[in-house]
């Protein structure tokens, strides 16, 4: 990859680590950078949704969610709201002329709907075919288009101006285009669920960070990161880049504290 070769040439050449991290930041930096102009106001709705609707509503729905609905429920639910995207992944991969990944979403999509009952059943999975989702945000950051300004919005939570203008393409295709409002609202629901369930006894990571805000946003960067580069060749490239930028601010220190003894 790219940027192993140039880690490579950087311990044979004994480049330093700031010109290293310059080159292939320069390369990736817009898929790990969120600004936020609106601080302030995204701080407000993120008291709201931390405080009030979700320790009252979204945490305690959550967990009378997974009392009352056993493992494999809870699973075939989500097999079902997943498989609704496969039509949307189908058209992001055509647009980017990935085949072969746009062919294995309609197969999945086709046996899944038909054999695995609506979607409920992943038979695809257990035929070979994993579930591999594309997003138009995705499509978007391939073109090189940059996250914009992060926004934490009402109820939904974060998101990136890229992610909201994603979201918006990928409600345009079948099937999600035919859905009442109360449809769609349902699955957002159940999809939130899942969500929610994966996270449940994480907050005191939230409580016990020094600015939960900063904690929230800085997670839903890399998170976003990870889920842009899980389908491509360069799934490294996230790790590299903490591994790159903790060895740039070890750097600094060592220079800082030479220039203090000097």
């Amino acid at each position: 990859m790219r940027k192993g070769v140039l880690l490579l040439l950087a311990s044979i050449l004994q480049m330093p680590i700031t010109a290293i991290a310059q080159t292939v930041n320069g390369d990736y930096e817009y898929q790990t950078h969120m600004s936020d102009p609106i601080e302030p106001i995204n701080r407000v709705i993120w008291d709201f949704n931390y405080l009030f609707l979700d320790a009252y509503i979204y945490k305690p729905t959550t967990e009378a969610y997974v009392d009352w609905v056993p493992d494999g429920g809870r699973k075939a639910i989500n097999n079902f709201v997943l498989n609704l995207d496969e039509p949307s992944t189908i058209v992001n991969n055509l647009i980017q002329l990935e085949v072969k990944h746009a062919a294995d979403a309609l197969l999945r999509f086709t046996f899944n709907s038909t054999f695995g009952l609506l979607g409920f059943i992943d038979v695809a999975e257990m035929g070979g075919v994993p579930r591999r989702r594309e997003t138009f945000s995705n499509v978007l950051g391939r073109w090189y288009v940059p996250h914009g300004p992060y926004v934490m919005m009402p109820v939904i939570g974060p998101r990136s101006v890229r992610k909201i203008v994603g979201s918006f393409v990928d409600g345009l295709y079948f099937p999600m285009s035919y859905l009442t409002f109360w449809q769609s609202g349902a699955l957002w629901g159940l999809d939130g669920l899942d969500k929610r369930e994966s996270v449940l006894g994480q907050e005191k990571l939230l409580d016990q960070s020094l600015d939960p805000y900063i904690f929230v946003k800085e997670a839903y960067i890399q998170y976003e990161a990870f889920k842009f580069y899980q389908n491509s060749e360069d799934i490294n490239l996230l790790m590299e880049e903490k591994e790159l930028q903790k060895a740039f601010e070890e750097e600094q220190d060592l220079e800082d504290f030479m220039d203090e003894i000097d």
